[in-house]
């Protein structure tokens, strides 16, 4: 695998996207790994705290996602208040991106929340970047995270879009 970043956009990565990396290509586990540390390091990724309780556990024995995420908690964002309003505004727009009737907070929402302020923020500060979300939906079923990312003026990459943005070839 080869990686050259070439870009300076900012990436929230979900769950899914989390645990399908660490699913498949375990030959090249551990270099992409480490370009998504540096990502993290380098203040350009991002998740949720709810992707984050979402992919570790308590457990004694816990899997090797949940061990190189661990150390990476301080770039999940924790909710806020600010997040809040946006997550109210979102889902009444789209209803159907979460299930109602789920009784755990669902990271959806709360994702793309954290990357509209972090959008908005940035449009103050560098307008030339542009804030993803790197998921594994896919993008023909309407008010899901893709159809979402559009709505809010945030790119939607899958992990192909995301390893080719970057450079990093397979």
């Amino acid at each position: 695998m080869a990686f050259e970043n070439t870009n300076s956009n900012i990436y929230f990565i979900d769950t899914g996207a989390f645990v399908k990396i660490f699913s498949s290509n375990p030959a090249e586990l551990d270099r992409i790994w480490e370009k998504l540390e540096e990502l993290f390091l380098n203040g350009r990724m991002f998740s949720h705290q709810i992707v984050y309780d979402e992919i570790t556990t308590d457990s004694k024995r816990p899997d090797l996602l949940s061990k190189k995420i661990t150390p990476m908690q301080a770039y999940f964002k924790p909710m806020s208040f600010e997040q809040a309003q946006s997550v109210s505004g979102i889902i009444k727009k789209f209803p159907d991106l979460i299930d109602p009737g789920n009784e755990k907070e669902e990271a959806g929402p709360w994702l793309i929340a954290s990357a509209v302020l972090e959008q908005k923020q940035l449009s103050l500060f560098n307008p030339e970047k542009k804030v993803y979300i790197v998921s594994e939906q896919g993008d023909s079923e309407a008010n899901i995270i893709p159809s979402v990312c559009k709505s809010f003026s945030l790119g939607y990459l899958n992990l192909f879009g995301f390893f080719q943005l970057n450079g990093w070839s397979l």
